[in-house]
């Protein structure tokens, strides 16, 4: 297991460049986003597929708020997090049990570890590129992210569980009644240059279990054991905490995320901002994966 792996990818931020960006000062915060556009191009699109800034952690909830939505429209358009249209969620345990397979329970609002996966897998197109955390209060313990990217994984999965991850899934949209229940695609895609990956294993069960959706096949089951199985392996996870006022950017293509199980403090929760990001395309900016 790689621990502390922020530490090469931490870039700070004054607190008159966290004020610039809340005031929207054009001077200063036009340095901050060409600064941040850079650093995502060699982390976020390259190595190592996440990026930390370790800003001021004495902003309030509002002004984290204004804060992470700001910082994360200097990388790309916000996408909806829910049926109304949020484009802030805050993360936070609501004493959810995704186990339960009760339609519209999120895996956000559990304070359980483990279930690594990457966001908004059960969303129709398009599909984050990136997505933010932002630290407001961390737990008293635990609550440590775990990342493992997809190359990793494609490089141990045998050959047949690479072929039959690349086929269509049915991913629940958690949406109770709608015209169309679910999303069809695969977990893996393999085109040249751009490996991806699409999980949350609960989400497909859900879906799965639908009278109107095929049941899993026997490989399909096989090939999602074997995958969880590797995620599980701390070998191949790299981790580390966010700190009170450090935002974090992460490839939503190309790393599978999840958390330690956290203990919360008696008088303050848990609590991380998350945004969706979907980066346009030009031919001048490279492909996510």
């Amino acid at each position: 297991m790689m621990e502390n792996v922020f530490t090469t990818v931490r870039y700070p931020l004054s607190r008159e460049e966290v004020s610039a960006v809340l005031a929207d000062d054009g001077g200063l915060a036009d340095e901050v986003r060409d600064r941040i556009q850079h650093l995502a191009r060699q982390h976020l699109d390259g190595s190592p597929g996440y990026l930390l800034f370790a800003g001021w952690d004495g902003l309030d909830v509002a002004q984290g708020e204004m804060f992470t939505l700001a910082v994360s429209r200097m990388l790309g358009r916000l996408l909806p997090q829910d049926a109304s249209g949020s484009l802030l969620r805050r993360v936070t345990d609501r004493g959810v049990r995704l186990e339960d397979g009760k339609t519209g329970r999120r895996y956000s609002e559990s304070r359980d570890g483990g279930n690594l996966h990457t966001d908004a897998p059960h969303t129709p197109p398009p599909l984050p590129d990136y997505f933010a955390m932002y630290c407001v209060h961390q737990a008293e313990t635990g609550g440590a992210l775990c990342l493992v990217h997809v190359d990793d994984l494609v490089q141990r999965l045998p050959e047949w569980a690479v072929r039959t991850l690349q086929q269509d899934f049915h991913f629940d949209q958690m949406l109770g009644t709608v015209k169309d229940p679910t999303v069809v695609r695969p977990i893996l895609s393999l085109d040249p240059g751009d490996t991806r990956i699409c999980y949350l294993r609960g989400y497909i069960e859900i879906a799965h279990r639908r009278p109107e959706v095929p049941d899993l096949t026997t490989d399909q089951r096989e090939a999602m054991d074997r995958l969880d199985a590797l995620l599980d392996d701390p070998t191949v996870q790299q981790r580390d905490r966010l700190r009170p006022g450090e935002i974090a950017f992460f490839n939503n293509r190309s790393l599978l995320h999840g958390r330690t199980a956290f203990k919360d403090r008696r008088d303050q929760k848990r609590l991380m901002l998350r945004t969706w990001i979907h980066r346009p395309r030009t031919d001048a900016s490279p492909v996510p994966h």
